[in-house]
């Protein structure tokens, strides 16, 4: 899965020279809490937050008689290059959903502009539209059973499950693999296009792998 197919492309952004206080207003009306900062060919250049414009009035607000007005006024007459973040973790088009995972975990960030080989913005991306990528291509939300095998680290056990599933004529809606707590064992979460697994959970069974029982992983 690449950001290119899940970010979002109609992006709102902001010029350099726009008041802070329409920077406001355009993350109001569209819901957001960042604009990238573009210049005239879209190349990106910053990135402005809620948090910063909250950051920019408070020193005008927590002085005494300052009044609404006050700080409407100082919105009005501060261009947002004069707040925003320089420094903007971004995604490239050729990057997969786990790169981006990796960068919004590393930098602890909500979304990540993303841009095109010459740094222009082409669209941005989002924790949501990541979490609703992973939603999809595990099959959740169809109707499908989980079935979570321990199985030995070793080339062919993936192999082994799937063949004896697919005896049963069954789907095979996704399948995730992960490290197991016990050294030179794996942990494969299938989700398979049936209601009906308790065949199938022993034959798995006869065949000498081990069915995960969520009771292990209680403290």
């Amino acid at each position: 899965m690449f950001v290119a197919r899940r970010m979002q492309r109609n992006v709102v952004t902001a010029s350099p020279a726009t008041p802070l206080s329409e920077a406001r207003r355009r993350m109001r009306g569209h819901n957001v809490h960042q604009l990238p900062i573009v210049q005239d060919d879209r190349t990106l250049v910053g990135i402005l937050s809620d948090r910063d414009i909250r950051e920019a009035t408070l020193p005008v607000a927590l002085l005494p008689k300052t009044t609404e007005k006050d700080v409407e006024e100082l919105l009005e007459k501060t261009p947002v290059e004069k707040v925003m973040s320089r420094k903007v973790v971004t995604a490239t088009l050729t990057d997969s959903l786990e790169d981006a995972i990796v960068l919004m975990h590393d930098f602890r960030v909500n979304s990540l502009p993303v841009v095109d080989d010459k740094g222009r913005i082409a669209g941005i991306i989002t924790r949501t539209d990541v979490l609703k990528a992973f939603v999809q291509a595990l099959g959740v939300g169809e109707i499908s059973s989980r079935i979570e095998v321990v199985v030995p680290d070793q080339p062919g056990a993936l192999a082994q499950i799937v063949n004896i599933i697919k005896s049963f004529h069954v789907n095979i809606t996704s399948v995730l693999t992960t490290g197991h707590t016990e050294e030179g064992f794996r942990a494969i979460f299938f989700r398979i296009a049936t209601l009906n697994v308790g065949p199938i959970r022993k034959a798995i069974e006869q065949e000498g792998f081990r069915i995960m029982d969520p009771s292990e992983y209680r403290l």
